[in-house]
C-alpha cells in the first residue's frame, strides 16, 4: 500500500516537472535553434530570361549571389513559373522580358515581371523587399553611367538628377529585421502558459478548505514563473535575442502572469469537477489567445469585437509588454497599468474560485443532510413496520 502511494506521489512529481520545465525548455531550445538564422534567406526562385543580353545577366546576376535568393531552376517560358510554384519547388519566380535591354538603353522603363508565392506571406514580404531593392539600384546604376557617358555629367550631379529626393530611414528596436528577436518570446509564452493553466486545473483535489488550494495556486504561478524565465534566459543567453530591459519589471511581470493563469485553471477546475475535462477546457479556452491577442497579426487591422475581446486576455497583457521590454527596454511606469491589470484579474479569480469552492460545499452538505434524513425516515418507518 505505502508502494503504491509513493509510486502515485513520484507520478505527479514526474508529471509537474514535465509540464512546467520540461516541455518549454526544450520549447526553447528547439524554436532558438529552428530560427537561428534570424531572417529569411535562400528562397526557392526560378528565372526566366527572354532577352539573354549583358543587361539581363546583369540582373540575373544580382538575385543569384543575393543571400535572400536561392536561384534553382531557369525556365524556358513563362508557364514554367507558374508550375514551379504550384508544386513547391520555388516561391519566387522572375521573368525577364525579350525588350528588356533594349528598354534600357532607349530610356523605357523595362517591365520585369515577378511572381511571389502569397500562401507564405513572410517569405513574399521579404522577397518582395529585397527584389525591390536589386532592381532600383540596377535602373539608377544604369540611368547614372549613361548620363555619364553619353551627356558628360559629373557623377555627383547625375546622382542627384536620378535622385532628386533622399529618404533617410532607420529601422529602430530591431535593425536586423531578426524573426526570433520577436517572435520567439511570444511562441514560447504562448507555450508556457498552456502548460501553467493545465497545472492550475490539476491543483484541487477533495480539500476540506479553501485556503490550500489557494496556497497551491500560488505555488504553481511561482513555478510557471520560473519557467517562462527560464525559457527566455536560454534565448538571450545562446540564441542572441536582445534584452534591453531591467530583470525587476521581467520577474514582476511574468509572476503576476503565471500566477492569473494558474488561479484560472483553478477556477475551471473548481466548476467542472472532472480533472480531465478541466484540463481539455482550460488548454482550449487559452491556446488561441495568442492569435486573438494580436501578436501575430496586428489588432489594428482585426474588427472592434476582437479589439475588445483582448482586453481581458491575460497574454495581451504579458506578451506584448514583454516584447517591449526585450527589444525596446522601457522603464517600469510604461507596465504598470499592466501590473495593476493582473493584480485585478488575480484577485477576481481568488473570489470567484471562493465562492464557487463554498457555493459547491455548501450544495454538497445539503444534499448529503437531504439523504441522511430520507435514510432516517426509511429505517424509522422499517423499525415502526416490524
Amino acid at each position: 500500500m505505502n508502494f503504491i502511494k509513493t509510486s502515485l506521489k513520484l507520478k505527479q512529481v514526474f508529471i509537474f516537472i514535465f509540464f512546467i520545465f520540461v516541455i518549454p525548455i526544450a520549447s526553447s531550445f528547439i524554436l532558438g535553434n529552428e530560427m537561428h538564422e534570424g531572417e529569411i534567406k535562400n528562397i526557392p526562385t526560378i528565372i526566366v530570361d527572354h532577352d539573354n543580353s549583358s543587361y539581363s545577366q546583369m540582373l540575373v546576376k544580382e538575385i543569384k549571389y543575393n543571400e535572400i535568393f536561392n536561384v534553382n531552376n531557369y525556365g524556358e517560358n513563362d508557364y514554367d513559373v507558374k508550375t514551379s510554384i504550384e508544386n513547391g519547388k520555388a516561391s519566387v519566380g522572375v521573368i525577364i522580358p525579350q525588350s528588356f535591354s533594349k528598354d534600357l538603353t532607349e530610356g523605357n522603363a523595362p517591365k520585369v515581371l515577378v511572381f511571389y508565392d502569397g500562401s507564405q506571406m513572410s517569405i513574399t514580404s521579404a522577397a518582395k523587399s529585397r527584389m525591390d531593392e536589386i532592381l532600383l539600384s540596377i535602373k539608377t546604376a544604369y540611368i547614372q553611367q549613361t548620363m555619364q557617358g553619353k551627356l558628360g555629367i559629373m557623377p555627383e550631379v547625375s546622382r542627384n538628377y536620378i535622385m532628386p529626393m533622399y529618404f533617410n530611414y532607420r529601422i529602430l528596436n530591431n535593425p536586423a529585421r531578426n524573426y526570433s528577436n520577436f517572435l520567439n518570446i511570444g511562441m514560447l509564452i504562448s507555450i508556457a502558459q498552456v502548460c501553467i493553466v493545465m497545472l492550475g486545473a490539476v491543483i484541487p483535489k477533495k480539500e476540506k478548505y479553501y485556503l490550500p488550494i489557494w496556497i497551491k495556486s500560488i505555488l504553481a504561478g511561482l513555478a510557471g514563473a520560473a519557467s517562462i524565465l527560464l525559457t527566455l534566459w536560454i534565448q538571450v543567453k545562446y540564441f542572441g535575442v536582445p534584452f534591453r530591459g531591467t530583470s525587476k519589471e521581467v520577474i514582476i511581470l511574468t509572476t503576476l502572469f503565471s500566477v492569473a493563469i494558474a488561479s484560472y485553471g483553478v477556477l475551471v477546475r473548481l466548476i467542472i469537477t472532472q480533472e480531465l475535462l478541466s484540463i481539455q477546457i482550460s488548454a482550449v479556452t487559452v491556446l488561441p489567445t495568442s492569435v486573438l491577442g494580436g501578436y501575430t497579426f496586428p489588432l489594428l487591422a482585426m474588427p472592434k469585437f476582437f479589439q475588445d475581446l483582448s482586453n481581458i486576455l491575460p497574454f495581451v497583457h504579458y506578451a506584448d509588454p514583454m516584447r517591449r521590454l526585450f527589444l525596446l527596454g522601457i522603464e517600469m511606469k510604461y507596465i504598470t497599468p499592466e501590473i495593476i491589470w493582473f493584480m485585478k484579474f488575480i484577485l477576481y479569480m481568488w473570489l470567484f474560485s471562493l465562492g464557487v469552492f463554498y457555493i459547491k460545499k455548501t450544495i454538497k452538505k445539503v444534499i448529503t443532510n437531504t439523504k441522511d434524513n430520507e435514510n432516517n425516515t426509511q429505517n424509522t418507518g422499517e423499525v415502526v413496520k416490524v
